[in-house]
């Protein structure tokens, strides 16, 4: 772990996955600073998954410092911030109700792959059918140390962001949008070679079954269960 930055009363602990050749870009270290609240960057290196790297910076961290900021925001090393993104999302997360977990922004890929994802409302059945949610998320870490922090299993790698918010809503939270914050992620060809179609369709219908399907099921017998309103039988 390198502590890039740290301020005093961070609200944000903002943490770098790095594989061991790779480096933080000129632009993410730049637009990183358009932002006023304080917070804290650290690295964590290694041949580990994204989300691996991530919940070790963490528990390192904490082993080494008193005070732990309120949230985490996993922040990919090649990132491009919307002025304030990290502002605007504090300030959303600290007025949400008290079971919303983690909010999330506009993003858009630029590069080899060209597309925007919107930051739509929280919607499990559009969450169920595929991921809209970035990994690079504002979460809530006593909420993360609830559902038993990010999910690492190599089974499901790939999808390992998808599986952690489907956790979230199987404990009870939610996540909601940040709709004025914004990033750009570049997108290169070695993140669209980085598997094949038929690993991730592969991954994704592990997901289905061993994330997805208990979630369907949880909701279909709830919605069974339509008791008959009281009207006015009690009326004695």
């Amino acid at each position: 772990m390198r502590i890039i930055r740290e301020d005093r009363d961070s609200k944000v602990l903002v943490v770098t996955p790095l594989l061991p050749e790779h480096k933080i870009s000129k632009q993410t270290k730049t637009t990183i600073k358009r932002n006023k609240i304080p917070f804290t960057w650290i690295t964590s290196e290694g041949n580990n998954n994204i989300p691996q790297n991530v919940q070790l910076g963490l528990d390192e961290y904490r082993k080494n410092h008193r005070y732990i900021p309120p949230y985490i925001l996993p922040l990919d090393r090649d990132i491009i911030l919307g002025r304030n993104m990290l502002d605007r999302m504090v300030f959303i997360l600290d007025i949400l109700p008290e079971d919303v977990a983690y909010t999330y922004s506009n993003f858009e890929f630029k590069g080899e792959i060209d597309k925007k994802f919107p930051a739509i409302p929280f919607d499990i059945k559009k969450l169920s059918y595929n991921n809209y949610i970035s990994s690079n998320s504002l979460i809530k870490i006593k909420f993360l140390d609830k559902i038993g922090g990010f999910v690492t299993d190599e089974h499901y790698k790939r999808l390992l962001d998808w599986c952690l918010f489907l956790t979230f809503y199987q404990h009870g939270y939610i996540g909601m949008p940040t709709p004025n914050a914004n990033f750009v992620a570049t997108s290169t060809k070695d993140d669209v070679s980085a598997g094949t179609v038929q690993d991730f369709e592969l991954k994704r219908k592990r997901v289905l079954e061993d994330f997805v399907k208990p979630i369907m099921q949880k909701e279909e017998a709830q919605a069974t269960f339509d008791p008959e309103p009281l009207n006015d039988v009690l009326t004695f």
